[in-house]
C-alpha cells in the first residue's frame, strides 16, 4: 500500500536512541521523505518537550516509529523504550505506525556517503528517520501488528 499526496503531510518519522532521536517529514504535495532535525534528549520528558513543537507545527497525525528488531528477528535493546514512546504518542492521540528500523542507520550512512557527504552521528539519525519514513510511504516495509511486536517480546 503506497501512500500519497495530501496524506503524507501529517506523518513524522522517528528514529528513537537514549541520547539523539532523529526526526524526518515529508511535504503534503509529494511522497518524499526528508530529515527535519536530530534532538539530543535527557529521557522521554525531554523527548517529548522538544518533540511536541514538531507535531503542532506540522499538524501531525501519523508517526511512523523506528521498532528496533536485530538481524536474527529479537527486539533490540531499547524495544521497552520505543514502546513507551509509542504509548505516550497515542495517549496524545496520534496514530503510532511501529517500523522495523533493522539497518536504515547502515543504509542512511551509506546514502550520505554516496552523496560525498561526511556523515555525523546527528545527520545519520535524521537520515535514517527519513530513510524509513519514505520505506513505509512507498510501501517497502510494511507496520508492524501488535502480534508481531508481542511474538518478538514473548520469544526473546
Amino acid at each position: 500500500m503506497m501512500i500519497s499526496g495530501t496524506d503524507t503531510k501529517s506523518y513524522l518519522a522517528i528514529d528513537y536512541g537514549r541520547r539523539r532521536v532523529g526526526i524526518a517529514g515529508c511535504s503534503g504535495d509529494v511522497s518524499i521523505a526528508f530529515g527535519i532535525t536530530t534532538l539530543a534528549i535527557n529521557g522521554l520528558t525531554d523527548l517529548f518537550n522538544q518533540l511536541q513543537p514538531f507535531l503542532d507545527d506540522r499538524s501531525v497525525t501519523n508517526v511512523v516509529l523506528g521498532f528496533p528488531i536485530t538481524l536474527g528477528d529479537k527486539p533490540g535493546m531499547l524495544k521497552s523504550e520505543v514502546l513507551a514512546v509509542a504509548e505516550k504518542l497515542q495517549e496524545r492521540g496520534y496514530t503510532v505506525h511501529l517500523v522495523d528500523e533493522a539497518l536504515s542507520s547502515e543504509k542512511a550512512g551509506r546514502k550520505l556517503r554516496e552523496r560525498g557527504k561526511k556523515s555525523q552521528k546527528e545527520d545519520l539519525d535524521r537520515a535514517a528517520a527519513a530513510l524509513f519514513l519514505q520505506e513505509y510511504l512507498d510501501g517497502e516495509i510494511p507496520e508492524l501488528s501488535t502480534e508481531e511486536i508481542e511474538k518478538l517480546s514473548v520469544n526473546h
